[in-house]
């Protein structure tokens, strides 16, 4: 029981959504809400995109298809206050996007062209951590993005899977 309501009630998919129709040839290895928004969502694909849609009000939508990858996009994460969306991609590099208007901010190459694997906002300063499959570990500043909003920095994190 979670409060008033039972656990099969929580769990009733009333508002159950199929909103990844322009994904179909390749795999959707994530989908994650947007920070504190429960409309808001994303996913990415195998075939480079990002997707940001709008569950409700009224009926759900793609906002957003983010392209430029070269590779599939393995992984993204939402920053803290849903302004700017990273994506890690199997091409070896790291993207900064605006999700509002579906812009790249920024383009950052891994420095060995390994294919970048994981990647997440740190919560207290929305500082990155991305993984690769090159070996070793290095600190990649991103330095300044011109942009407020932009995180300030970020790590590159490389690891080689056992």
């Amino acid at each position: 029981m979670a409060g008033d309501t039972t656990l099969s009630e929580n769990y009733a998919f009333a508002g159950v959504y199929h909103v990844f129709d322009q994904h179909t040839d390749s795999a959707v290895p994530k989908v994650q809400f947007a920070h504190d928004d429960r409309h808001l969502l994303a996913c990415c694909s195998l075939d480079g995109t990002i997707s940001v849609c709008r569950l409700a009000p009224g009926p759900p939508a793609v906002l957003q298809v983010l392209r430029g990858h070269g590779g599939g996009v393995a992984d993204f994460a939402w920053s803290l206050s849903n302004d700017v969306l990273v994506s890690a991609s199997l091409d070896g590099t790291l993207r900064l996007w605006a999700p509002a208007d579906g812009r790249c901010i920024r383009r950052v190459p891994d420095p060995d062209g390994a294919a970048l694997l994981c990647c997440a906002f740190q919560p207290l300063n929305n500082n990155l951590t991305v993984v690769s499959d090159a070996p070793g570990i290095r600190p990649s500043p991103l330095g300044p993005l011109g942009a407020s909003r932009a995180p300030p920095a970020a790590s590159v994190h490389s690891t080689t899977p056992p």
